[in-house]
């Protein structure tokens, strides 16, 4: 008994000593932080879900959890849903990291989406498309880094006017100027979809069709922004300006490169989301321009949630983003458990929930900073201790 004992005490303190040599790195705090996030938000919907029908909550709560693994189908929507989540998400928490805030992104997405689709009806192949999309993100993004840059005009302030600019600029343009042949004969405020030469090629798992080598792409461009920013001067430059611009300035880097390459990068990451959300193999949606419709598109804004929840990681965005889609695959399944109790509005209570406790995250990682101060300090102490005890003896 007194060795079991002895082991799980040992076992205890050698878990101990791990997580206090994790919790030295900020990715692990900001990683718990970001699990903890997710945990309480789904607490409190797990409690609105027995507030409004108690006999389903139970049923409720696991139907949210596993309803997007329980068929193909399912799972191919979400993650098909996931990909250009993951570049919006990319692209926000990439200009988080030069402590810009690019709330121009829905612009950047909308303008990609716009001439990727233009340059797919013209002739160009899946490829050609991805990179006008890129490009014209890319050039959305430089105005307002360009004019933060140069003039400091607020990137808030310059990035909501663009979005404005590029909504009615493009229904100026799909009015005059795009060819009646682009455009929907029953409905002309509105593109045809993307000929199948210019979508994303279908990886071809079996009965998941709509899952595409974009997210190859997005996996890729995911590494790279990672390695980028933790393993190169360029990556250090930019998160040393972030955090301290008068530092880096007196350290010799050039910050008006830094503010307009890292918008640029982050308008680049938009623009392909852009092209993403029109680009499916199988049934791919059509982009109305009409500056009388809804033109401008929310999926910048979700990129927005996904960098909340993922902490501004790259690795943080993948995960976030099929987290968001999954729980939105949910909608209807939740609607078979309870019709009256859990409608298609539910999810997206649940959803923003768990954003709005996200936005809490900085709170967790600096309690857990501040937990590893105070467990180094006492390691200090007693290390002390027993070297004077030594000494004494």
């Amino acid at each position: 008994m007194d060795k079991f004992v002895s082991t799980v005490k040992s076992s205890v303190r050698s878990c101990a000593v791990f997580l206090h040599a994790c919790n030295r790195r900020s990715g692990f705090r900001s990683f718990v932080a970001a699990v903890a996030s997710i945990i309480i938000g789904l607490f409190f919907g797990f409690i609105l879900m027995l507030c409004v029908a108690p006999q389903y909550a139970g049923v409720g709560l696991w139907t949210l959890l596993t309803s997007g693994f329980t068929s193909a189908g399912l799972f191919d929507l979400a993650i098909y849903r996931a990909i250009p989540m993951m570049l919006s998400g990319l692209a926000i928490a990439f200009a988080f990291k030069l402590n810009l805030f690019n709330i121009g992104i829905t612009g950047q997405v909308t303008i990609g989406a716009f001439t990727s689709i233009m340059a797919g009806l013209s002739g160009f192949n899946w490829f050609g498309c991805m990179i006008v999309g890129a490009i014209s993100g890319a050039i959305a993004g430089f105005i307002p880094g360009l004019l933060k840059a140069k003039f400091n005009v607020n990137e808030v302030l310059s990035g909501i006017m663009l979005n404005w600019i590029i909504y009615y600029l493009i229904g100026l343009f799909g009015s005059l100027y795009v060819p009646s042949e682009f455009k929907m004969t029953t409905t002309p405020v509105e593109l045809k979809t993307l000929p199948q030469a210019a979508r994303m090629p279908s990886l071809g798992i079996p009965g998941m069709e709509n899952i595409n080598i974009g997210l190859i792409f997005a996996i890729v461009i995911i590494a790279i922004v990672f390695i980028v920013l933790n393993y190169t001067t360029f990556g250090f430059e930019l998160k040393m300006t972030g955090r301290n611009k008068d530092a880096s300035t007196y350290s010799g880097v050039n910050q008006t490169k830094s503010i307009i390459l890292s918008l640029t990068i982050s308008g680049a990451l938009a623009g392909l989301c852009g092209y993403m959300l029109y680009a499916d193999p199988i049934m791919p949606s059509r982009f109305t321009w009409s500056s009388d419709s809804n033109t401008l598109l929310s999926d910048g804004f979700n990129g927005i949630s996904v960098s909340l929840i993922g902490q501004n990681s790259p690795i943080g965005c993948f995960f976030s983003s099929i987290l968001l889609t999954l729980i939105d695959s949910a909608q209807n399944s939740l609607k078979v458990v309870s019709n009256s109790a859990y409608n298609n509005h539910y999810t997206e209570l649940i959803k923003n929930i768990v954003i709005y406790v996200a936005a809490f995250s900085s709170f967790f990682v600096m309690m857990l900073g501040k937990l590893y101060e105070r467990d180094d300090k006492l390691a200090y102490f007693q290390r002390d201790f027993k070297k004077k005890t030594v000494r004494e003896g």
